[in-house]
């Protein structure tokens, strides 16, 4: 079934604050949405971060380039 809300969030060298913003968005009390992190060649441990969630929700895209 097709989920009812789409979350998008870019992201670059958020290692500060990523795991938090994750976590506020899956925390939510409507939990039919699907978390695509568009993650734009972020040089820091951003994408381990967003990796270490295993929630079937995030759908991470990558960007080798930067600038999408």
């Amino acid at each position: 079934m097709t989920p009812k809300i789409s979350v998008l969030m870019p992201v670059y060298n958020g290692e500060t604050y990523i795991r938090e913003t994750i976590q506020s968005v899956l925390d939510q009390t409507c939990a039919d949405f699907e978390f695509f992190i568009i993650d734009d060649g972020s040089t820091d441990t951003t994408k381990e971060i967003i990796s270490s969630f295993s929630d079937e929700r995030i759908i991470l895209f990558e960007s080798a380039h930067g600038g999408i």
